[in-house]
């Protein structure tokens, strides 16, 4: 059979040879992304039925290496299952996460213990309201937090390390100066309310807080206000605990104070154990009689119309609960409302879409009406019968809120739900189904990413990353370990979208936007620096700098001073500056740049584009500042050399740089210069958060078969890429339906028009795109390649950066042999 095929593949090689056409197909728009679902012999214009790794409108129509991740805090040992970025309305920023039993914040790149002794292994989400921080995972009691740091021992003010968080519907604890209460012991709080006729109480306690040695009185500070109508508040304490475990296991509370009206919020607690132990009425067991308004555990949660609002929990799956207005501290037992209880589903998202409440649960989607009084609040008929069975899937959007639901994913208008996900169903279809409930998407700057586990895969954890365009409808496939996103995108940050780890690592990066670019390239910006011996010429898009003399004839003579004071007219040049030439003064000088405004975290390489000659040599200096004053005094870095991408992200940045250029020659006759290749002449690359980033990954685009736009067999003449890329190989692979399996490297290094002596292939540098011309060699039977459909794949293994912007390929084409 193949002795066959080679036979026919030769007798078409002859008819080639006699009458041949050649033609150009170009692929020139990437623009359309993955379609996994068509048959690879039917794929549509702009799609690739892979594409890993990639993006595909950072340049518009353009193929593009996703940036790589950067590290931006070693969260623990575990998985990161909660990830918040906290504002305050002060304008104070924290990162919070969950992992194992605790939740961390980010102190300066250290991780540090919130709070510890949780549930293993919970998902948790957080709210921000009323400048607190609030979280919840459906098992544990949920938290809040004000910010608050200062945890030092035996210390006016502070409360205890690693319990700086209290349950939510209680006050926050920290010490007093004072020796009223017992010195080192674990104390906790709980409130009660009154209204005259009837208690109410909840359950929730302070954070539990030792006392110091010689600062043993305690402060309580956002202590939980009642419902209108509350004439009285009281604190409740337990006695002295030698233990924290002890405190928390402690059952047996003591009023300390009576709080009259509603309003005041902070207390001095002076009342020592032997006083509180006479327990004063109402004692805890006359209030925890009433009515129990502590927040109910449960899932998820979200502010809507000043009110709290929390959904599924654990006993009473389908309740809608929502605390008093303004109040997330208090939960009237009587203010839920069941959400289709006997329909054997549960709640598993509570979402605001344009002002209304919409409620998912596993197999419809609902609306709850808040906008009359409470009392008529009530639940619509489900608008969709297609729920979703992962709650962390959901996510608003501007086209409607997306999720994932069995074998698909959708978006929900506020009327119906949509398949969005037709062209990726392959991909959908390896969701593995086990782990739906751990699946998350998240939403940001016009992309919708879903994470979820590779059921081909075999792996236990999310580990892919579908993250679709909705501006270009355009799907594409990440290899990442991803189990929760946030954007970082309000006071000072920059909006740069992060994730925790789905791994062991425990990881926590930021992604998307985290690298920056400084580039020069153009003689204005050049001009903008300072010179001295060096000078620019060319054009404004072709500039070129080198040694020269730094001033014009009018400034000669002020110039020439500086070299020797007695030089005062041309005759004395050559007493005076005996080396000096027409062209440059002297074999050394240095171009300075502006000092620019990055806002760096860390800076990553350094590239130039010199041309040296046989004499000469360029190097980079960097210094940097906190601001323009000290970035300008502060001392520059040891020289580098490496044209290519010098490793610099052992400097220490700040957000003022500044860049030094310095020139030297060893023949004063012959200069060395810097010129404009591609898209810059000088780039300094940098990261706005961390220095560490993911190891090299695999980037694969795949054509899918093509036939030209035509049915006749084709004979492969010659392959154009017009990319662009400063390190790295970019592999491009070509076969065919018969025998033809060939692929060739471009190495993206090369900066300079080049012919390769072995091959005949070419480099050429252009303003826009590098190009690569590879002729295809001929087959072993000394003819080019024929087929009737050929499929063509980009790949790369690196981190580095490239795009590509078109492939051209030249080929014969004769008319269909019987």
């Amino acid at each position: 059979m193949l002795k066959t095929l080679k036979l026919l593949l030769l007798s078409l090689a002859i008819c080639f040879s006699a009458s041949a056409e050649e033609q150009i197909f170009t692929i020139d728009n990437f623009s359309k992304g993955m379609n996994s679902h068509i048959s690879p012999l039917l794929i549509l214009p702009n799609y690739g039925t892979e594409v890993l790794n990639l993006r595909v409108n950072d340049k518009y129509g353009s193929l593009a290496k996703r940036k790589k991740m950067v590290l931006l805090v070693d969260g623990g040992d575990s998985s990161i299952n909660g990830l918040f970025r906290y504002y305050k309305s002060n304008g104070l920023q924290k990162t919070v996460w969950a992992t194992s039993t605790y939740l961390y914040y980010n102190a300066s790149g250290t991780k540090t213990i919130l709070k510890s002794g949780l549930t293993d292994g919970e998902f948790w989400q957080f709210v921000t309201y009323q400048d607190n921080l609030i979280g919840f995972n459906g098992v544990d009691n949920n938290i809040k937090w004000d910010s608050s740091t200062d945890s030092t021992a035996n210390t006016d003010g502070h409360r205890t390390a690693g319990n700086l968080v209290a349950e939510l519907g209680a006050p926050y604890a920290e010490l007093n100066t004072g020796t009223d209460l017992d010195a080192s012991k674990w104390y906790q709080y709980k409130v009660g309310y009154y209204d005259g006729t009837t208690y109410s109480y909840s359950t929730a306690r302070s954070n539990p807080i030792l006392t110091g040695a010689a600062v043993h009185n305690i402060y309580l500070t956002d202590i939980p206000i009642g419902p209108a109508g509350t004439t009285y508040r009281y604190i409740y304490r337990t006695l002295g605990n030698t233990t924290k475990a002890n405190a928390i296991a402690d059952t047996a509370f003591y009023k300390v104070a009576t709080i009259t009206g509603n309003a005041t919020q902070v207390l001095a607690d002076t009342v020592s154990d032997d006083t509180a132990d006479n327990d004063a009425a109402p004692k805890w067991s006359t209030v925890s009689a009433g009515s129990n308004a502590t927040p109910p555990k449960t899932e998820y949660g979200i502010i809507h119309r000043e009110r709290l609002f929390l959904g599924n929990n654990s006993t009473y799956l389908s309740n809608l609960y929502w605390s008093d207005e303004y109040n997330p501290d208090y939960f009237d037992p009587n203010d839920y409302e069941q959400i289709r209880p006997d329909d054997g589903d549960v709640i598993t998202f509570i979402k605001e879409y344009r002002g209304i409440l919409v409620i998912g649960k596993e197999n419809s989607i609902q609306h709850f009406y808040t906008d009359l009084a409470e009392a008529q609040w009530h639940t619509s008929a489900p608008f969709s019968l297609i729920g979703t069975p992962s709650p962390y899937s959901v996510a608003v959007t501007p086209k409607g809120i997306f999720y994932y639901s069995w074998k698909g994913l959708y978006t929900y208008t506020g009327q119906s739900s949509q398949l969005i996900s037709d062209a990726v169903t392959a991909d959908i279809r390896d969701v593995l189904p086990s782990s739906v409930g751990e699946s998350v998407g998240y939403y940001y700057n016009n992309e919708y990413h879903f994470s979820y586990t590779s059921k081909e895969s075999g792996e236990a954890e999310n580990n892919r990353v579908l993250v679709y365009d909705i501006i270009r409808d355009a799907y594409v496939l990440d290899y990442k370990n991803i189990n929760c996103f946030v954007a970082f995108n309000a006071g000072t940050d920059l909006g740069i979208l992060h994730s925790g780890s789905s791994g062991t690592d425990g990881y926590i990066y930021a992604h998307e936007d985290a690298e920056g670019i400084l580039s020069i390239r153009f003689k204005s910006q050049l001009d903008d620096g300072t010179f001295d011996d060096t000078r620019t010429y060319g054009t404004e898009g072709e500039p070129y700098l080198e040694l020269g003399w730094d001033c014009t004839i009018d400034g000669w003579l002020t110039e020439l001073k500086t070299k020797d004071s007695d030089i005062d007219t041309i005759d004395e040049i050559i007493t005076y500056l005996p080396n000096a030439i027409i062209d440059r003064p002297d074999t050394g000088g240095t171009w300075t740049s502006p000092i620019y405004d990055l806002n760096a975290g860390a800076y990553d390489k350094i590239y130039w584009k010199e041309s040296l000659g046989s004499s000469g040599d360029i190097t980079f200096q960097i210094r940097a500042g906190t601001t323009r004053t000290t970035c300008g005094t502060a001392t520059y870095s040891t020289a580098v050399s490496d044209p290519s991408g010098t490793d610099i992200s052992s400097l220490t940045a700040a957000r003022f740089v500044q860049l030094r250029a310095n020139f030297s020659t060893s023949d004063i006759i012959y200069t060395p210069y810097l010129s404009t290749v591609g898209k810059y002449m000088v780039k300094l690359t940098f990261f706005k958060t961390g220095s560490t980033y993911e190891s090299a990954f695999l980037s694969r685009w795949d054509s899918g078969w093509l036939n030209f736009k035509n049915n006749n067999w084709k004979e492969l003449r010659r392959i154009r890429v017009f990319y662009e890329g400063e390190s790295g190989t970019l592999n491009i692979r070509y076969y065919n339906q018969d025998t033809q399996d060939e692929n060739f490297d471009i190495d993206m290094s090369i900066d300079s028009d080049l012919t390769e002596e072995d091959t005949g292939n070419e480099y050429l540098m252009s303003k826009d795109d590098k190009v690569y011309t590879y002729f295809v060699p001929a087959n072993e039977e000394a003819n080019n390649p024929i087929g009737r459909n050929w499929r063509f794949v980009i790949s790369n293994e690196n981190t580095e950066p490239f795009l590509v912007s078109k492939i051209e390929i030249k080929y014969s084409s004769e008319s269909e042999i019987d």
